[in-house]
C-alpha cells in the first residue's frame, strides 16, 4: 500500500509518531528520506548519516539569467537551508521504523499506516526485535549427533531445538530453513493481529520462521549452514550416505527432508504411537521395582511422544480422562493409604479425575516405595514375618512361599520373583527354605561338593599317571623291536642263496608279547573307568 502525501506528513511530524518539525522533515527529504517507502533504501548506518548532514547548511544559489536578455531569468534561485539538529529521540524512532519496514518486506506483509503505528505496535515490535538480536549474539548450541542411542525418531526434534537455537544471516533462526511448507502464507488468510507486528504465529520470532521467503538472495547461506549442522550431526554413521549428495551441495532442508523420509518415516512413528499407547494401557506398577514419581514420569513421557507421533501420524491421542484412567488402573500396590488416594481421585475429588498433575501430586506423597531399600543393589523388604505370613503362605501378587524347581520358578512372573526373593531373605523364609529344599533331603553342600572336586581330581591325575606309564612302557617296546631287527648281514659267497636270519623266531616272540601288555593295560583302564 502506497502512502498518501497526508498519511507521510502525519508519519513523520505528528508528536506521537516520528515527531519531527517541518524544518526537520524538509531536509530530511532533501536527504531522501520523504515517504515511508524510502525506507527502503535507509537503514541505520544510512539514517546516522543523514543525521550528521542535517548539521551543516546549505547555502543559497543564486538565480541564473539569460545572457542575450539579462532581464530574463533562465533559473530560479534556490533560497539557503538552515543546519538543524535531530533529537536523540526522533532519530531512535526513525531506526525503530526502518528496522520494522524492512521486518514486513521480508515476511511478505505489506506496510500500512496501521502497523507502523509507533505507539500502537512498533513500541512493542522494537522489544522483541532487541530480545532476537540478543539471542542471536548467544553462543551457538552443540549439534545433536546421530547413533545407536539417538535414532532419527528421537534426534529430530534435538536437531529441530538446535536449529530454533542457532541464528544465520537473515537474523532469524534456522529453523524457517526446515519448516514444512516452503511457501509464504498469504497475508489475506494470515493478517497481523490487531496491535501487532504478527499474525497467527503469536510473535516477531515466529513469524521470522513462518514467513521468511525462501527465494530471497541471502537464503542459500542459511540452507548451507543447515547443511554443515547436518554433515557433523550424521559424520561417520549409516545416515552419512543418505544426505552425501545434499551436503555436497549445501542444500540443507533437502538433507534434512531426506533423514526424514528415509528413516523417520510414518512406518516408525506408527510404530511409537503402537508402544507408547500399549504401554500406557498395560503397564503396571506394584511399588517394588521403583518409585511411583519415577512411573508417573513414565507415563509423562510417553504421552509426550505420542504428542510427537501424532504429528505425522493420523490418531486420537487420549484425552486427559483417559491418562488419569490408565494411571490409576495400572497401579496394583495393595497400601491403604495409596488405595485411599486412588478412590479420592475416582471420586474426582477437587477435579482430580481430568487434572493429570493434579492426580500426580495426590499420588506422590503416600508412594508405598519408601517401605522398601536396596541392599547389596537387590531390593529387600522391610516388612515385618508376620506381614509375610499373613495370607497363609502367599505373597501380595499371589506367589506361594516356598522352594521351586526350576521350571515352576521360570513361570512366575517378574513381580511374584521380586517378592518371593524378599521373602526368601527373611528369617521365615531362610528357615523354611532350608526345611524344603532338596538340599536338606539330599546332603549336597558346599563341603561335599568340595570332598566330590577333589575326589575327582586325584583320579583324573592317577589316571594320567598310569597312561604315561603305558607310553613309557611302549616306547621301551620300540626301542626292543628296533634292536632285534639291527642283525648284521652274513658274508654270502657268490652264486649263492642268503640263508634266513637266525633273529626272526626271536622277534615274533617280542611283538607277541608287546601285543599281548597293551591288551592287558588297556582292559585295566577300562576297568577302571566303570569304577569310577
Amino acid at each position: 500500500m502506497v502512502f498518501s502525501r497526508q498519511e507521510n506528513t502525519n508519519f513523520f511530524q505528528n508528536a506521537p509518531q516520528m515527531g519531527l518539525s517541518a524544518v526537520q522533515y524538509a531536509r530530511l527529504s532533501a536527504e531522501g528520506l520523504a515517504t515511508v517507502e524510502s525506507f527502503l533504501d535507509f537503514e541505520e548506518d544510512d539514517l546516522d548519516a543523514a543525521a550528521r548532514n542535517l548539521r551543516v547548511a546549505i547555502p543559497a544559489v543564486p538565480a541564473v539569467m539569460d545572457a542575450a536578455d539579462p532581464l530574463v531569468m533562465v533559473i530560479p534561485p534556490v533560497p539557503a537551508i538552515p543546519a538543524c539538529t535531530m533529537p536523540a529521540n526522533c532519530l531512535k524512532r526513525l531506526k525503530i521504523a526502518s528496522v520494522a519496514y524492512h521486518y514486513y518486506i521480508s515476511i511478505g506483509r505489506e506496510p500500512t499506516p496501521a502497523n507502523m503505528n509507533f505507539t500502537r505496535v512498533l513500541r512493542s515490535f522494537h522489544i522483541e526485535h532487541e530480545a532476537i538480536k540478543k539471542l542471536a549474539k548467544q553462543t551457538k548450541p552443540d549439534v545433536p549427533v546421530l547413533n545407536k542411542n539417538t535414532p532419527p525418531t528421537k534426534w529430530l526434534e534435538s536437531f529441530r531445538d538446535c536449529l530454533y537455537r542457532t541464528y544465520g544471516v537473515r537474523g532469524a533462526s534456522l529453523s524457517y530453513v526446515i519448516r514444512e511448507e516452503p511457501l509464504v502464507p498469504d497475508e489475506v488468510d494470515d493478517p497481523l493481529e490487531a496491535g501487532s507486528g504478527f499474525g497467527s504465529s503469536g510473535s516477531v520470532l515466529e513469524e521470522l520462521i513462518k514467513r521468511l521467503a525462501h527465494n530471497h538472495p541471502l537464503f542459500k547461506s542459511d540452507d548451507a549452514a543447515v547443511s554443515s549442522l547436518l554433515e557433523e550431526a550424521a559424520r561417520g554413521t549409516r545416515f552419512e550416505a543418505t544426505i552425501k549428495t545434499f551436503t555436497k551441495r549445501k542444500q540443507g532442508r533437502n538433507a534434512y527432508l531426506a533423514i526424514v523420509s528415509s528413516h523417520a518415516g510414518v512406518d516408525k512413528w506408527e510404530t511409537i504411537q503402537k508402544d507408547k499407547l500399549n504401554w500406557l494401557m498395560s503397564s503396571k506398577w506394584n511399588g517394588r521395582q521403583n518409585s511411583l514419581e519415577i512411573f508417573t514420569s513414565l507415563h509423562r513421557s510417553a504421552y509426550a511422544q505420542l504428542e510427537e507421533a501424532s504429528e505425522y501420524v493420523n490418531f486420537q491421542i487420549p484425552n486427559v480422562h483417559s491418562r488419569v484412567g490408565y494411571l490409576i488402573d495400572n497401579i496394583t500396590h495393595n497400601d491403604p493409604d495409596l488405595r485411599a488416594a486412588i478412590a479420592s481421585i475416582r471420586l474426582n475429588s477437587n477435579g482430580m479425575r481430568d487434572d493429570f498433575e493434579g492426580a500426580v501430586a495426590c499420588l506422590l506423597p503416600v508412594c508405598p516405595y519408601q517401605k522398601y531399600k536396596r541392599t547389596n543393589g537387590k531390593e529387600r523388604s522391610q516388612r515385618n514375618i508376620s506381614e509375610f505370613s499373613a495370607k497363609a503362605g502367599k505373597g501380595d501378587t499371589g506367589v506361594e512361599y516356598r522352594w521351586y524347581k526350576k521350571p515352576e520358578y521360570e513361570k512366575l512372573s517378574k513381580e511374584q520373583r521380586v517378592e518371593l526373593y524378599a521373602w526368601q531373605q527373611s528369617r521365615e523364609g531362610k528357615d523354611a527354605r532350608k526345611k524344603s529344599s532338596p538340599s536338606s533331603k539330599f546332603p549336597h553342600s558346599k563341603d561335599n561338593a568340595t570332598k566330590e572336586k577333589k575326589a575327582m581330581r586325584k583320579t583324573i591325575k592317577s589316571l594320567m599317571a598310569a597312561n604315561n606309564k603305558v607310553q613309557q612302557q611302549m616306547d621301551q617296546d620300540m626301542l626292543q623291536i628296533a634292536s632285534a631287527l639291527a642283525v648284521p648281514k652274513a658274508q654270502v659267497p657268490p652264486g649263492r642263496a642268503a640263508a634266513p636270519p637266525a633273529a626272526a623266531a626271536p622277534i615274533v616272540s617280542v611283538v607277541e608279547g608287546i601285543v599281548q601288555r597293551i591288551a592287558d593295560r588297556k582292559r585295566k583302564i577300562s576297568d577302571t573307568d566303570d569304577d569310577e
